[in-house]
Formats: C-alpha cells, sequence, structure tokens
C-alpha cells in the first residue's frame, strides 16, 4: 500500500500527485522508460581529399573567383588560393616536402603553368603537422593566363612520392580575368592568334648606344588561343613615340620580330627588340606599336607604352611576373 502525505496542497497539485500516486497502483498500465537518443557520429577531425601518397593528410581547396588582368604579368593578378592541409592520424606527418602543381584551361584550350608551385616569398610554413593538426598553405596561381575570360585551375598535392606525376587531385576553381584594356588583340587574318607589345613603364636617360643596344627594350607577346596550331613566322614591329605635349611623334625603324614558324595551342612566344624610336631626353613619352605578320597587308596597333624617362628614384616591381617565364 502507497501512502501520500498531503500537506499544504491546492486542488490542482492535489490532482496532480494523486495521478503520480495511482501509476504504482495494481494495475496500472506498463509507462516506457525515456529513451535515449542515440549518439551522432563524430565528426570527422578533417574534411578534404586523401592524397594517394599520404592517406591520413588530407586537403581541402579555396581559390579565388576573379582575378584583373596585369599587363606586366602577361595575365592575371597575382592571386592566391589556399590548400588547408590536415593529418587526420595518430602520429605526426612531414609536410616539407609538399608539392603542388597546376593545370589551365580556357575554353577548352590548355595554358601553361609552372611545375611545382611554391610559397609566396617570405611565406613561413611548418615541417609537419602533429596529429589533428592543419595548416594552410599559400599558393600564387602560377599559369599564363594571356587572355581575358574563364580559366579552369586544377590543383594536385603530393607529399612523399617524388616519382608520382602531378599527384592528387584536390580540388578545382575557375578564375576570372577581367577585360582592362590592356589585353592581347586578335590579329584577324590568322584566327585564333593575339598580340600585344608591353615594356617597363619608366627608365633612365640613356646613351644613343644604350638605346640601340636594347638597355630599354619592349616585348612583342603572341599567343595562340585557339584549340588548333596557327601560323605565326616572321612578323615586323614598328614604333612611334609621342612626347607628352607634343604631337609630333618619333618614327622609329621598323623591328625584325622572328617567331615559331607554328604555335601550338595555348602556346605564348615572346620576341624582345630595343626601342627604335627613343627619347632624348627626360620627360614622359608614349609608345605605340604596330605588327604585322610575313607579307600580310593587315598592320594592327600591338600596345601603348606609358614611359616616363627620369634621373629621379625609379621603382621597378620586384616580380615582373609570367613575361619571360614562358618560354624558359
Amino acid at each position: 500500500m502507497l501512502f501520500v502525505r498531503l500537506k499544504s496542497l491546492n486542488a490542482a497539485t492535489l490532482g496532480s500527485s494523486l495521478a503520480i500516486a495511482c501509476l504504482a497502483c495494481a494495475g496500472a498500465p506498463h509507462v516506457r522508460p525515456p529513451e535515449i537518443a542515440p549518439a551522432l557520429p563524430a565528426k570527422p577531425a578533417f574534411e578534404g581529399i586523401p592524397l594517394s601518397d599520404a592517406p591520413n593528410v588530407w586537403a581541402l581547396l579555396k581559390g579565388p573567383a576573379h582575378a584583373t588582368y596585369r599587363v606586366d604579368a602577361l595575365g592575371a593578378s597575382a592571386e592566391s588560393f589556399s590548400l588547408r592541409i590536415g593529418n587526420s592520424g595518430t602520429t605526426a606527418v612531414q609536410v616539407d616536402r609538399l608539392r603542388v602543381e597546376l593545370t589551365a584551361t580556357r575554353e577548352g584550350v590548355a595554358f601553361p603553368c609552372k611545375t611545382q608551385v611554391g610559397p609566396p616569398q617570405g611565406y613561413r610554413e611548418p615541417r609537419q603537422l602533429g596529429s589533428g593538426e592543419s595548416f594552410h598553405f599559400e599558393r600564387t596561381i602560377a599559369c599564363a593566363m594571356p587572355l581575358p575570360g574563364r580559366y579552369d585551375i586544377a590543383v594536385y598535392c603530393a607529399l612523399n612520392d617524388p616519382h608520382e606525376a602531378r599527384g592528387t587531385l584536390v580540388g578545382q576553381f575557375a578564375a576570372n580575368v577581367e577585360e582592362s584594356g590592356t589585353a592581347p588583340r586578335p590579329y584577324l587574318s590568322r584566327s585564333g592568334l593575339y598580340v600585344s607589345m608591353v615594356g617597363e613603364g619608366s627608365t633612365r636617360p640613356l646613351s644613343p648606344e644604350a638605346w640601340a643596344r636594347g638597355d630599354y627594350h619592349v616585348v612583342l607577346v603572341v599567343v595562340n588561343g585557339s584549340n588548333r596550331p596557327v601560323r605565326a613566322g616572321s612578323a615586323r614591329l614598328g614604333m612611334l613615340t609621342y612626347r607628352k605635349g607634343s604631337p609630333l611623334p618619333c618614327s622609329g625603324q621598323t623591328e625584325p620580330a622572328q617567331l615559331p614558324a607554328e604555335l601550338l595551342p595555348g602556346s605564348v612566344s615572346l620576341v624582345r627588340r630595343p626601342l627604335t624610336c627613343a627619347p632624348s631626353e627626360e620627360g614622359q613619352y608614349e609608345i605605340v606599336g604596330r605588327v604585322a605578320f610575313g607579307e600580310d597587308a593587315e598592320e594592327i596597333e600591338a600596345g601603348r607604352i606609358s614611359l616616363k624617362v627620369t634621373r629621379g628614384p625609379i621603382l621597378f616591381d620586384p616580380d615582373p611576373g609570367t613575361s619571360v617565364r614562358w618560354t624558359e
């Protein structure tokens, strides 16, 4: 028999107490004990793509969405992407031999990338990762992206195996190189061929002999943006130099520029030529280049360079970009 002690209970409390007491009376219905919800599966310590040569090491890719065309780099500005590398194993792993390789395609045409991409200058990275640790590795998109448009970038990683061609594909992202008015222009009579002329924006006053030997030079850039070989061969580059405030140009002789007879899809070819119409004194100048191929009657403007000739301090870009690397 169950005794319930009642003291100072109002009617509502009394009814509730009696109901609870009756649950223990003979013949009361069976009450199921409350169920405990099953524990959720443990969230993995790291989410990403496992590397084939180090299964306990994972890589997670994050890339930029946009990149601006830079004339000095013949492509995208020095945009970077990050790789979060994590160790889900129980022991520390060495990550000081991390290899990162890229591929870049635009409208199905492959463009060259550096075979191995290292960290930015001065960027410190760990030599190893302990169990459960991860680190964001920064890398620059070291690919030739000489034409505006969307480039699909694929990223491959390897940690230990030096013989693995590229490593594990850990992700892809799109880089949209935006037109800024300085990108190569189509040479219409040779479909798929694009040309531009680039050069440094400043120099010190030079003697006629120094101008002639190319102490300051321009670079003729020729790109095959199509998915088939395009005829190139010999070209001629004419230059006009205008001084700011003066409508009369200095007209230099046409310079020959010898290119490969044929450019393969996605290839970039560069030819350095001295500035034939050279500034004679300090001032602000504009150089206009015009190019034609072989016996073609078509001659198009290849680019304009704003050149400052000064004896004052000159700040040069310590990393001129990809303008001379893609032919090496």
